[in-house]
Order: structure tokens, then sequence, then C-alpha cells
């Protein structure tokens, strides 16, 4: 990695941190950049060479988390060719929904402003390309017709998307472990079986 690339990652987390400790003193309407600069001790112009304002920032947290959970997902490998691992995933979630927790203000500004629908598209994007080779071979039907893959998926990122910003506006009201057994067992007794996967429940 240049050295730059080392310094810009550092400026990055400079202005995470500053930000985050702010949001813990103050309501997001009420930070300023001039604030967020002055708490991670830079300039407004270094603040400026990587956002373009606070909301800028805030897509930035979104975009972080969201490239979290694709990280996780590629370690985990929940699932193979045609089977998914229950323990596994439900390891994912807790493991994702604990960052969560630990970053509570983060998560809470990471929803700020972000429809569910944003939120679902987001997520389904990225289920559908981790996922192709076992979305390709679903052959749901109902009352003999087949039923669009793109409506199971949507239907699915639903159920996540919906639990997680119940889940922070609740104030993480639920523990992340129970949280995380719940959204897989629930999904894992009907939903997938019903879709022709495969479950591995050891």
């Amino acid at each position: 990695m240049k050295l730059t690339d080392i310094r810009y990652l550092r400026t990055e987390k400079l202005i995470f941190d500053a930000f985050t400790k702010l949001l813990s003193q103050k309501d997001y309407e009420k930070i300023t950049v001039q604030d967020i600069a002055d708490e991670a001790m830079i300039n407004r112009a270094t603040f400026y060479a990587h956002y373009a304002d606070k909301d800028a920032l805030q897509k930035g947290i979104q975009d972080q988390l969201l490239q979290q959970m694709s990280d996780m997902i590629d370690a985990a490998q929940v699932a193979t060719e045609d089977t998914v691992m229950v323990k596994k995933a439900e390891e994912l979630l807790f493991n994702f929904y604990h960052a969560l927790e630990i970053n509570s203000s983060l998560a809470q500004l990471a929803l700020k402003g972000v429809s569910q629908e944003l939120m679902q598209k987001n997520f389904g994007d990225m289920v559908r390309q981790k996922y192709a080779h076992i979305l390709s071979k679903l052959n749901v039907t109902e009352s003999g017709q087949p039923v669009p893959t793109d409506f199971i998926v949507s239907y699915l990122t639903s159920i996540f998307t919906g639990t997680l910003a119940w889940w922070i506006k609740s104030g993480f009201s639920m523990p992340a472990k129970e949280l995380a057994r719940l959204v897989i067992t629930l999904i894992s007794n009907g939903h997938l079986t019903v879709m022709g996967i495969t479950i591995n429940r050891e």
C-alpha cells in the first residue's frame, strides 16, 4: 500500500471517530463540518478532500456498513452450490449485529434518512451477486406457476432489512445473539425449504 493510501485511510478513521464522538454529544442536525474537522484535528479543506458535506459522510458510513457485511459473507462461507449452513449463517448475522451494537451511534446514523426500500435494494443487489449460484437453480412454483427469482430475493431481503430497521429504531432492545437466532430460525424453518434449498443444521 502506498504511503498516500495509508494517510488517506488514517484521515478517514479520524473523521469517522470524530463523527462518532460528536454523535454521542449532540444531535446529527447540530453537528457542523467545522465541528467534525476540529474534533478530528484536521482542517476543513482536508475534510472536503474526503467528503463533499456531512450528508456525504453519512452515505460513506452506509457504504462502509454494507461493505462490512459483504466481507463477512465472503469469510463465513455459509452456502455451497445448493446448501445453506444454518449455524454459519447465524454466526455471520450475530457478528454483523454485534458490530452494529458496539457502534450504535453509527448504526443509527446509517439508518437515518434512508428508506427501507433503498436498504432492501442495496442488500438485495449484494445477495444476487453473492448467491447467484444458488438463485440460478431455484425452481419455485405456486399453483403451477413459476415464482420469479427477483420476487424471492426481494421477499427474503425485506425480512433482513425490516428486522434490522426495527432493531436499530428500538434502541437494540433485543440481544444481538437472540436476534440472529430468531431471524435465521424463522427463515430456515420454512422459507428456504419451500424454495428447494437444502438446510444443513450441523
